[in-house]
This record gives C-alpha cells, structure tokens and sequence, in this order.
C-alpha cells in the first residue's frame, strides 16, 4: 500500500534530487558569490511560478505545479548548502 502512494510523488521527488544534484556540480566550478546569485535567481523563478499556480492555473494543476515547484525550490537550496559544505575553500 506505501509503495503505491509513493508511486505518484516520485517524479516530485526526482526532480527535487536531480536539481540538487546539478546545483551541487556547479557549485564545484564557480565561485561562492556566482553560486549564491544563481539559487537567488532560480529561487525568484520558483516564487513566480507559485504565483502563477494560485493565481491563474488554479484547482489540482495548480497544486500539482506547486508541489513541483516547492520540491525544486528545495532542491536548489540543498544543492547550494551542500556545495558550500564540500567545497571546503
């Protein structure tokens, strides 16, 4: 029965992780301050996209958008901690 109600949340979940997975990699190639305005920008992104899911999609679309959208905003936020964690400079 939980396999089954984690069956619809995986592709949230995945994009969650790949896009920590990808802020990661990037946080190893560029500096702190370029890494920072990056999750800045992409958070920004996120914020409009919540916007746009309560105000014009609304019903279930819109919530679905949201919870990607929050699964990605999380994602980027890991991602850039983590980068600052293992940088290690």
């Amino acid at each position: 029965m939980d396999a089954l109600m984690l069956e619809g949340w995986t592709p949230i979940l995945l994009i969650g992780i790949a896009i920590a997975i990808i802020i990661f990699f990037v946080s190893r190639k560029i500096s702190r301050k370029a890494l920072i305005l990056i999750s800045i920008v992409l958070s920004l992104v996120c914020v409009g996209i919540v916007i746009y899911s309560l105000v014009v999609v609304r019903g279930w679309e819109g919530i679905g958008l949201l919870f990607v959208t929050f699964s990605g905003f999380v994602g980027i936020w890991i991602g850039t901690i983590s980068g600052f964690i293992f940088k290690g400079k």
